[in-house]
């Protein structure tokens, strides 16, 4: 008889208000894992300390698992998302600009030759989600423009719009939402769902 042992990856995030209650955390988790044949990848654990301005508090140095000391950074991705210490989603906005400049990109080059109805199909498809946006509470004018900017462009790209043309009629006289009303509706959607939830801690 030939037993498979199926391994799973996975990711955890853990929330403490102080470094104490950090560690008491990966404690059970590192006392808890040998007991189930669970293995933490200490090597890749990393910790952000959120913090106010005014309190310029270093990096802690003495939060372990399993013996190997946690890094502490300024910025991690996690799940798709940037989040860094400031708790600003500008690093965020950007990565979201420049997967729009990357899909469309390859868009093009493959679709290119499709007619116009295809072409809207596709950026309906692959340029108008726009991950967590729904999320995005504290950025600058500077970076939402830039969206802005990359989402019009992309639609530029794909159907050859000259740069001093403006896209929202094109945009509007084939059904493809513009970049203002996808952020509220994403923002709408996020609200009901998290209105209608009945999980306690939402």
């Amino acid at each position: 008889m030939v037993v498979n042992h199926l391994k799973f990856a996975d990711d955890i995030c853990m929330f403490s208000p102080s470094i104490s209650g950090l560690q008491c955390l990966l404690n059970i988790c590192g006392d808890y894992a040998p007991e189930h044949e669970i293995i933490f990848n200490c090597n890749k654990t990393i910790g952000v300390l959120f913090c106010p301005k005014k309190y310029k508090q270093p990096a802690p140095s003495n939060v372990f698992l399993n013996g190997v000391r946690v890094k502490f950074l300024n910025q991690v991705k996690y799940l798709g998302v940037w989040i860094n210490a400031s708790l600003k989603d500008d690093d965020d906005i950007q990565r979201q600009a420049k997967s729009l400049y990357c899909a469309t990109n390859k868009l093009r080059g493959t679709f290119d030759q499709c007619t116009a109805a295809v072409k809207n199909t596709l950026f309906r498809a692959y340029c108008m989600p726009m991950y967590v946006c729904q999320l995005w509470s504290k950025y600058t004018q500077t970076s939402m423009k830039r969206l802005r900017a990359a989402y019009n462009n992309a639609y530029r790209i794909m159907h050859y719009i000259p740069r001093n043309v403006s896209v929202r009629p094109h945009q509007v006289n084939h059904c493809v939402t513009t970049f203002d009303a996808v952020l509220r509706n994403n923002l709408y959607r996020c609200f009901i769902r998290c209105t209608s939830s009945s999980n306690f801690f939402i």
